[in-house]
């Protein structure tokens, strides 16, 4: 009788978790809306699973990857109007003035970033970011640690021969 009034033990979600897990959402969808829409949906998912999985970490990190990649099929098939092709020339002005001021490092890694496929910033972000061992991500991903090394180490080398100019620029 007593099992039917007992309250059923609910995750604990620390601030220092929601905030990695908000950054390897934004790292995905390079959005801060979408990142917090990302982390919402699955701390909904996770309350609503009955036991609460363990570990934590893990399990969300691949919740999030899961909502986005079904975000991102779904928004393939969408057709979406580009407000931003009719802006006004001044604002246009403005925007390149404020561009200037930007830092040559972010340049860089908004360039490295741009070039990389959706795996290989999710890689490259887990494992130079946030440092996480490889084991780690592939525990996280479900990939074998193999496969990651080796995307790793190919990863590196190709950074290496796109842009080392840019490391030989900045120095």
């Amino acid at each position: 009788m007593l099992k039917l009034f007992k309250r059923k033990a609910r995750p604990v979600f620390s601030d220092a978790l929601l905030n990695q897990l908000y950054r390897y959402s934004f790292s995905l969808c390079h959005n801060s809306e979408q990142a917090y829409d990302l982390l919402q949906s699955c701390c909904e998912k996770v309350l609503q699973k009955d036991p609460p999985p363990e570990p934590l970490k893990p399990f969300m990190m691949r919740v999030i990857r899961n909502e986005f990649i079904d975000n991102f099929r779904r928004k393939k098939l969408e057709l979406v109007v580009d407000e931003d092709q009719y802006i006004d020339a001044s604002i246009v002005e403005e925007s390149l003035q404020d561009m200037e001021l930007l830092l040559i490092d972010q340049q860089h890694v908004g360039l490295v970033m741009e070039r990389l496929s959706e795996d290989e910033r999710e890689l490259l972000y887990l494992w130079a970011v946030e440092g996480f061992s490889i084991q780690e991500i592939a525990t996280t991903s479900g990939v074998a640690r193999g496969t990651l090394l080796s995307r790793v180490s190919r990863l590196k080398k190709r950074l290496s021969d796109e842009f080392g100019h840019l490391i030989e620029e900045v120095s």
